[in-house]
């Protein structure tokens, strides 16, 4: 039943159908509660431009997806120090930046945005990407 919504989902995701995507996943995640589902539904509402909905849906989520995609929203609200504390939280300094590349071009528009360009050449929250 949950593979079955969650391709129903992802099929409505890729023909641009973010309203019917969200209702579907709203259900899933009401009858089938997890962090996966949880951040289906993020990137539901990321798509359909609604960046304060997946803020909340992930706001203290710990998988790496989740920080990835905390970190999108908040980047999209111009949240950017709050964006740079999901990637790289300070409570675990040798954290890796989430989602690889993707993790580290968004860590670095965001110091970009922020104007700390220092901080990019000399960071010492993250460990560097191997």
């Amino acid at each position: 039943m949950v593979t079955l919504i969650v391709e129903r989902v992802q099929s409505s995701l890729r023909h641009f159908m973010h309203r019917n995507a969200i209702f579907l996943c709203e259900r899933l995640c009401a009858e089938f509660p997890s962090e996966t589902n949880l951040q289906l539904m993020a990137t539901c509402y990321l798509r359909n431009n609604q960046p304060y909905c997946a803020y909340h849906v992930l706001k203290g989520k710990q998988m790496p997806l989740s920080r990835y995609l905390l970190a999108v929203s908040c980047f999209q609200m111009n949240l950017l120090r709050e964006a740079e504390a999901a990637l790289c939280p300070a409570n675990e300094p040798n954290a890796e930046v989430p989602i690889g590349a993707a993790g580290h071009y968004l860590l670095g528009l965001i110091f970009r945005y922020t104007q700390a360009e220092g901080l990019l050449l000399s960071n010492t929250l993250c460990r560097p990407w191997p």
